[in-house]
């Protein structure tokens, strides 16, 4: 039932002899004998308007702090912190701004946890996306090899990268939390399959040829690797 100050579900009884309100999961349920009017039901709730909005607002940020884990967080980009905060807005953007990201949700979002992380996944796709695509564009001219032929980003847990013989190259979305220099190994070591589909000492003897410290970089992501941000 719809109220002039706020939407509850109206509940009557015959056993019941007083009117009472229960606020629980964000809903209001108001509980009444049979004989009161409903008009005077509407006169009671306004008084107790301000008393719902306050219940509500507390029953909001319960369940905001136990529905958005990432709420108020900080993750990795580029091996630079940027925090994170999530709020309700007019529309579902994410907006930079110095080292935060504000996620919004529209209103007619039903499913925030799952809007909020589609949106951060989207961010961090393009943002990883364009950093590679820049550093191919380099490393191809400098390894005298042409560009791959297709480039996806995806999730793995096991590697962070992959090529194949049709020149396509996947890279793991969570490198974005890596440092440049473990970004561009991973590049190098991508483009070198484009001659050697193997891991042979010919394969290595050119990884080290166009990136000589791929060994520190190697490392890194070893010992850092299962640490970089988990957040989709």
């Amino acid at each position: 039932m719809r109220s002039k100050v706020f939407e509850y579900q109206l509940k009557k009884s015959t056993r019941r002899k007083t009117v009472a309100i229960k606020v629980h999961n964000k809903k209001v349920t108001v509980y009444a004998p049979y004989f009161v009017a409903e008009k005077q039901i509407e006169g009671w709730l306004r008084g107790k308007q301000q008393w719902v909005e306050t219940q509500l607002t507390k029953q909001l940020t319960l369940i905001d702090s136990k529905q958005y884990p990432f709420k108020d967080k900080k993750i990795t980009i580029f091996h630079e912190y940027v925090h994170l905060h999530f709020e309700q807005g007019d529309e579902s953007k994410i907006v930079e701004k110095d080292s935060l990201l504000l996620i919004t949700h529209s209103s007619r979002v039903k499913n925030h946890l799952q809007k909020y992380q589609q949106l951060l996944e989207n961010y961090l796709k393009e943002q990883l996306t364009a950093y590679i695509e820049m550093r191919l564009a380099h490393f191809c001219t400098l390894m005298g090899e042409a560009l791959p032929n297709d480039l996806k980003i995806a999730v793995y847990k096991r590697k962070w990268g992959s090529c194949n013989s049709k020149r396509e190259l996947t890279f793991n979305l969570h490198l974005i939390g890596a440092p440049y220099h473990a970004i561009d190994y991973v590049i190098v070591h991508e483009l070198a399959h484009l001659k050697y589909l193997n891991h042979s000492k010919a394969f290595w003897q050119r990884v080290e040829r166009f990136f000589p410290d791929y060994k520190t970089s190697s490392n890194w992501l070893k010992q850092n690797g299962m640490n970089l941000p988990w957040v989709f």
